[in-house]
């Protein structure tokens, strides 16, 4: 019978393989690209993600995820990412340009027409000014300001006011 697991050596193992294994994950994933792009943009991945997303809302799953996470764990990861960062939008700016410029175009246009805010009043100014905005942006996208439509869209299903909980499997349940 094996004997309860070491978390400090567990740790260990963990720090030592992992750095060590990320040429071998990047080499077969690089490998398997065009398997993922195929999967990724499936119709099967779409229900998928619908499902999955549909089980994270009812059941507030972010939130319960977010639990355990301080301020202290979220500014440790900016800090170690700052060098990655850094690097990788310095590389990618005009990439991000050419994909922004449709979006942004439309935001301005619209942003004159838009009523003023309404102090006190944050459902007011979002249907008044965030949801047109979020409206235009949408039209956009499913029209073609995205790079490849996948298929065409069907209308979102009105969401409901207040979710009903689902249970959660028993191996989620909080003791």
């Amino acid at each position: 019978m094996a004997g309860p697991i070491d978390l400090n050596e567990a740790m260990q193992k963990y720090a030592q393989n992992t750095p060590a294994a990320a040429q071998r994950w990047a080499n077969r994933a690089t490998a398997r690209a065009q398997i993922w792009e195929a999967n990724a943009k499936s119709q099967q991945a779409e229900a998928n993600y619908a499902t999955a997303m549909q089980y994270v809302i009812q059941n507030q799953l972010r939130l319960r995820g977010l639990q355990n996470v301080t301020a202290a764990d979220y500014s440790q990861g900016v800090q170690n990412s700052i060098q990655v960062y850094q690097q990788k939008t310095s590389m990618a700016g005009m990439k991000w340009q050419q994909r922004f410029a449709p979006y942004a175009n439309i935001i301005n246009n619209l942003l004159p027409t838009l009523p003023p805010k309404v102090p006190g009043q944050p459902r007011q100014n979002w249907l008044n000014r965030g949801a047109p905005i979020a409206e235009a942006l949408h039209q956009a996208k499913l029209a073609g300001v995205a790079r490849v439509p996948v298929a065409p869209a069907a209308p979102a299903p009105a969401a409901p006011a207040t979710p009903a909980p689902m249970p959660l499997p028993a191996r989620f349940q909080l003791r």
